[in-house]
């Protein structure tokens, strides 16, 4: 029996068959467990001899489902920490205590949306990981920039509350929280390579790249598209608004 499959069998026997009718948006038990394992996957670290997977996740639900399953969370909340410490075992990933997760509530959210991030807790039983480059909150390359000259003609995309217009430049640019990223922004809801911009021809699309909570094309899940002038991609809790230059 997969570790999935375990955990559902689990839930359903410690609530005696009432957690199914609890759920009754679109969030499942089994689909916050494999955006808590992508998260996992997303923030290993290296250490010396162990790879170490975070303790600490924090799954963030819109106010009418925390309202519905507030009877049900703590339940659900210990039965994903067992989920992890297994899934932990699978992958070979070293944890420095058992997995911890807490539920928030966030207005921004709608019915059956729901958001993941996992941090590590840093303490003398984690020796020599290597952890993120340190960065800006958002990391950007803006039009201003020595030698821009020329990007008139360019697409371009204005990222969150910045002010920051970002020339899309060659044929793909990454969109993720790792310092190499072209467009980096540093929100732990955003995964270390989150969704990438690709050109064909003359068009501009978006695509995700298996992220774990999700990208977002004019408040719908995307997975991939092409874009319009106006069109607004959500990454985490960045909105980056495309503009079409060329005629």
């Amino acid at each position: 029996m997969s570790i999935l499959s375990d955990f559902e069998d689990r839930v359903a026997s410690a609530v005696e068959g009432l957690f199914a009718g609890a759920f009754r948006s679109p969030v499942q038990p089994v689909e916050l467990a494999r955006a808590l394992g992508r998260a996992m996957d997303d923030e290993r670290m290296v250490g010396v001899g162990k790879v170490y997977a975070p303790i600490d996740y924090t799954i963030a639900l819109s106010p009418e489902d925390a309202d519905k399953l507030r009877g049900f969370l703590p339940v659900l909340s210990g039965e994903l920490a067992t989920f992890l410490t297994e899934r932990a075992r699978e992958v070979g990933a070293h944890l420095t205590s058992k997995p911890v997760v807490t539920f928030t509530e966030h207005a921004d959210l709608r019915l059956g949306r729901f958001r993941v991030s996992a941090e590590h807790v840093y303490g003398d039983a984690v020796e020599d990981v290597a952890e993120p480059e340190a960065r800006s909150d958002v990391a950007l390359e803006a039009l201003d920039s020595p030698g821009d000259a020329d990007v008139g003609a360019m697409d371009t995309v204005t990222v969150g509350e910045t002010g920051h217009d970002v020339a899309l430049r060659g044929d793909r640019m990454v969109v993720g929280r790792l310092a190499g990223c072209d467009i980096c922004l540093a929100d732990s809801n955003v995964s270390r390579r989150h969704a990438e911009f690709f050109r064909i021809d003359e068009d501009w699309f978006i695509t995700d790249l298996e992220s774990t909570n999700g990208t977002m094309l004019n408040a719908e899940p995307v997975n991939r598209a092409r874009l319009r002038d106006g069109d607004v991609i959500e990454i985490g809790v960045t909105r980056l608004t495309y503009h079409r230059e060329r005629g």
